[in-house]
């Protein structure tokens, strides 16, 4: 069985610096007395009473397995079914086992995943129809229109069929643009699920990353008009931004912890 990082202390250490709380900070909104807090984060306590364990799970809004390191996932496992709004039927579908839970998993994490769900509402309330009849419209114009010139100039009868045909091969309606776009996007989920389950990063190109750091700068700039910019706000900025390139939850809790340690320096 593999063994699972993170001990309690080291648990409850991450998610109080994660919220950028101190430890006087975290006993006044869970009612923990500091000293408490303070031995529990420095391994000093063999064991952590029920009443603190379930306020510190209550307050990270994590399951007491996840802080006593019996598991990787965070969420509270009383999680209401009704709360995920999901329908019988689909339920079923992944209680039975009849759905391969694992890559319906890397689909939802895919960064992806969010915009296809946003393109395909819209297909399914058809939103983009009229806008794509007033373009056919439009280019049924422009074929009339070519249709009497062919009548009125024989010589360019030839010509005139040939635009014809090219302007009636971009007609398209709603449903086929809607379809093409949710192809394209569902190829770039499978993209992210393949790289998610080889285990390996997903890359950015250099334009990409040019524009990742100047929309970080911009983030800041804007901070910056309103107060100095700390070493959490550099933290954040550069951890979320990063975190679009696939960076699992794991890694982006290293990182996190590496700029703030680098921030902090640069400060001083």
């Amino acid at each position: 069985m593999k063994e699972l990082g993170g001990t309690i202390n080291e648990r409850i250490g991450d998610l109080r610096t994660s919220m950028n709380l101190s430890q006087t900070e975290l006993s006044e909104k869970t009612g923990i007395p500091i000293s408490v807090i303070s031995r529990i984060e420095n391994g000093k306590t063999a064991t952590v009473g029920h009443d603190v364990l379930t306020k510190l799970a209550v307050f990270f809004n994590v399951s007491a397995d996840y802080l006593l390191g019996l598991t990787d996932v965070r969420m509270r496992k009383n999680v209401e079914l009704s709360e995920l709004c999901l329908s019988n039927q689909a339920l079923f579908q992944i209680l039975s086992g009849k759905v391969n839970a694992q890559l319906l998993s890397l689909m939802i994490e895919s960064r992806n995943f969010p915009r296809f769900l946003d393109y395909a509402q819209t297909y399914f309330e058809d939103a983009n129809a009229p806008a794509f009849q007033s373009r056919n419209t439009i280019i049924d114009f422009g074929i009339d229109t070519l249709k009497d010139y062919a009548k009125e100039t024989p010589t360019a009868r030839k010509e005139a069929i040939h635009d014809i045909n090219r302007m009636n091969a971009e007609k398209i309606t709603s449903d086929e643009a809607s379809m093409i776009k949710l192809r394209d996007i569902m190829m770039r989920i499978l993209k992210d699920m393949k790289e998610a389950n080889d285990g390996e990063p997903a890359d950015i190109d250099t334009s990409q990353l040019t524009e990742m750091i100047h929309a970080m700068y911009e983030q800041a700039e804007v901070i910056r008009q309103e107060r100095p910019v700390t070493a959490e706000d550099m933290t954040d900025i550069v951890v979320n931004y990063v975190a679009q390139t696939g960076l699992n939850e794991k890694a982006q809790e290293l990182l996190k912890a590496l700029c703030l340690q680098m921030f902090k320096d640069t400060e001083r």
